[in-house]
């Protein structure tokens, strides 16, 4: 017969074991997440992505689940499976907007991007994603070690673009569609400026300006070779073919400014909204070889067309193109009014001759234009949109000896036109500049000789 005292020993002892039963903790995940976690360390991906998801399934409170989550797309990514990485860092990214492992990874999904990136001659969509993953890297982690690495692949995604741009404006110039040519060059110096390619791309601008018989753009884009690439093999190039051209360049402002307004891309153009090409330039060689366009309006690019010679276009520029008159669209046209604000000054540029127009303001407006154009003279209708005019200057200015008449200057309770009057031009384009705020408007002249300038007569009783 058992003694009490042993009972009660055996008593207290099954309590002890009840209650250590009761105040263990519910399980976590952590045996997933360590057996998890040595698959991963040694490269092996695909047990440690579904340990991970067993963690993340079974237990999806665990502290270890937002890892588990990061580590599959990050798994997903070091075995090259880049779209199941793209949609698990997506998703990791969405769940967990303020994780302490968002820059990790944000700069490994746009490095699931940027390994996916094809040459020159390919669809760049991959390259698109790529580079604004890694800005926006740059701009909500500059002081992660992430964000020197993705600077160094913003360069390489934007040389990538700028090439792709370069083909394409190639392609289109091999097959005298002067017009398209000069708008992709144009777009790839307004949004690629300081890639490698930017050179020769404003070089073959000037040339392809020069076969439309725009001399006068021609000679600006030649100038800017010289003032933005000066130690390039271009620019000495540049000298040569402005001594061909014979024509006097407006320096008033940057010419590379002028030149990009008046093929349609202006400083108020945003950069993130131009790249428009995503169709694969590889998939439109493979079509009809009978067509140069397919029905999208892209070209359809030969096999050898990613292998553009640098002197393939050291020929001569063709003869004198009929001009027409053209108006540049204004991208601020009715936006609302930037202002109130004042027009100071109605003045020529410092140029001579001067060939631009600058309005003086007290800050930014927006405005429309209007070009008409009789058979010896082009007027030029600006309204300055909220702008009212400083009481000092004059309603009426004339402009002697200079491709400028006169000038009128009316102004009411919704703004204020700038009516300009002027020998015959074929284009012309509008500039906003800033510090101070001011309009510069320049024109192309057509085919007739520039007369040369002295200082502008001013009428009634304005001063400048």
């Amino acid at each position: 017969m058992k003694q009490p005292w042993t009972i009660a020993l055996g008593s207290i002892l099954m309590l002890i074991g009840v209650s250590a039963c009761a105040a263990r903790k519910q399980p976590s995940g952590e045996n997933y997440y360590v057996q998890a976690t040595k698959e991963y360390n040694s490269h092996f991906y695909q047990p440690a992505i579904a340990d991970y998801q067993k963690l993340i399934d079974e237990y999806p409170f665990s502290p270890y689940a937002e890892e588990a989550e990061l580590n599959i797309g990050l798994a997903h990514y070091k075995q090259h499976d880049y779209a199941e990485a793209v949609g698990a860092l997506t998703d990791f990214m969405r769940m967990h907007p303020t994780s302490k492992h968002l820059d990790i990874a944000s700069y490994y999904l746009a490095m699931a991007h940027f390994v996916q990136i094809g040459r020159a001659d390919q669809d760049q969509t991959h390259t698109e994603l790529a580079l604004k993953q890694f800005q926006s890297i740059e701009q909500r982690f500059p002081e992660s070690n992430f964000a020197a690495l993705a600077h160094e692949q913003i360069e390489i995604c934007r040389e990538m673009l700028a090439r792709h741009e370069y083909l394409i404006g190639s392609f289109y110039y091999d097959r005298a569609n002067y017009k398209a040519s000069e708008s992709r060059m144009a777009e790839l110096l307004a949004l690629y400026p300081d890639t490698p390619i930017a050179p020769q791309a404003l070089y073959d601008l000037a040339r392809i300006l020069e076969r439309q018989g725009k001399k006068y753009s021609a000679a600006q884009a030649f100038t800017a070779l010289q003032k933005s690439y000066p130690n390039t093999k271009y620019a000495s190039i540049a000298a040569e073919e402005l001594r061909k051209l014979h024509q006097s360049v407006d320096t008033e402002e940057d010419p590379l400014k002028l030149v990009l307004a008046e093929s349609g891309f202006g400083e108020d153009r945003r950069g993130a909204d131009q790249v428009a090409v995503h169709e694969s330039l590889e998939n439109l060689a493979a079509t009809d070889s009978g067509k140069a366009y397919g029905d999208n309006g892209l070209p359809n690019l030969s096999a050898q067309t990613a292998e553009v010679a640098d002197d393939h276009r050291s020929g001569g520029a063709g003869g004198e193109g009929e001009h027409t008159a053209a108006l540049i669209s204004n991208p601020q046209t009715d936006k609302t009014a930037l202002g109130p604000a004042v027009l100071r000054m109605v003045r020529l540029s410092s140029a001579d001759p001067p060939l631009s127009l600058v309005l003086d303001l007290t800050g930014p407006v927006s405005y429309e234009d209007d070009l008409s154009n009789g058979s010896d003279f082009s007027t030029l209708k600006v309204f300055l949109k909220g702008v009212s005019m400083d009481s000092k200057l004059a309603h009426h200015l004339v402009f002697d000896r200079s491709i400028f008449h006169d000038c009128d200057i009316e102004s009411d309770s919704k703004g204020t036109t700038v009516t300009v009057n002027t020998v015959p031009v074929s284009r012309f384009a509008i500039v906003p500049l800033q510090r101070p705020a001011r309009l510069l408007v320049t024109f192309t002249p057509q085919n007739s000789p520039v007369p040369a300038t002295a200082n502008a007569g001013i009428g009634g009783d304005a001063t400048f």
